[in-house]
């Protein structure tokens, strides 16, 4: 069957370990415009953090961000779903990850979902510590003590590599989606994100195909972690890159690396160019 959208993970899959994207690769998504393909990025960067790695005039004709909260058409910028949490939902997952003592953050309603509040009671969490750092001009610490009573996009816990610890917490999330992450930083940690229900990248790339009328069998997916599992498995024909998570790679067919134009090789087996 025509494959009529691609859509492809940013960190570690589309970008190299150096946060560029290679020439050949944007000229891949060039000429996929050309055939009429649609181009997707699915990443669970907010779209400050998109700004700092991705050109404004990219290629791309949508781009799902924050793990599925939301999507834009990226030529216009026009925003075109929006999801988040409710204050109460907000007020129970904090409430759990404070009897955890967990160190998390609970990041403000799109578009301004960079910002964000955080609770670190673990000194030796140094990755929690960078990540606040990195983003000091966007957050302020809170205790948590009192409720605060407000809407979220998500909430954010880093963790140590306990999968255990994270599927006994993740158990406690039943109204909840819960999903995991490899630390992009130190690919050891695990990121717990806690979105509504009906958030992930699948359920995005769904609206997406059912928006354009387009059959998931048309769908090439390329990605390389847990969060990506949800719409390389909704897609028609999943790759993986061959840097991705070890667990993951019996599950789908392998491309080259991140670094080696993964997903210019995964789109021209499918896809002729030329």
């Amino acid at each position: 069957m025509t494959i009529k959208m691609v859509v492809t993970d940013l960190d570690g899959t589309l970008l190299r370990d150096d946060k560029s994207i290679d020439y050949t690769d944007c000229n891949t998504f060039e000429r996929l415009g050309k055939k009429g393909v649609v181009r997707v990025a699915a990443t669970g960067r907010s779209l400050y953090s998109i700004s700092k790695v991705v050109p404004k005039d990219f290629p791309f004709d949508y781009v799902v961000f924050s793990t599925g909260s939301g999507i834009i058409d990226y030529r216009s910028h026009k925003l075109l779903i929006s999801n988040g949490l409710i204050a109460s939902q907000t007020e129970e997952v904090i409430k759990l990850f404070r009897q955890e003592k967990l160190d998390f953050t609970v990041h403000f309603p799109i578009p301004e979902n960079h910002k964000f509040y955080y609770h670190q009671i673990n000194s030796d969490n140094i990755e929690f510590t960078n990540y606040c750092n990195f983003y000091s001009d966007h957050c302020a610490p809170v205790d948590f003590s009192e409720p605060i009573f407000e809407n979220a996009c998500q909430l954010l816990s880093i963790m140590e590599d306990d999968i255990d610890r994270f599927y006994s917490v993740k158990s406690k999330l039943t109204d909840f989606k819960v999903i995991r992450t490899t630390s992009p930083i130190d690919h050891t940690m695990i990121w717990m994100e806690v979105f509504p229900p009906n958030v992930s990248k699948g359920d995005a790339v769904h609206w997406l195909c059912s928006k354009l009328k387009i059959n998931k069998d048309q769908v090439l997916a390329i990605g390389n972690d847990y969060n990506d599992v949800d719409f390389l498995d909704y897609a028609g024909h999943a790759r993986l890159v061959e840097n991705g998570h070890p667990e993951l790679k019996e599950r789908y067919h392998i491309v080259p690396s991140n670094n080696s134009n993964g997903v210019s090789k995964a789109i021209q087996s499918l896809i002729k160019l030329s």
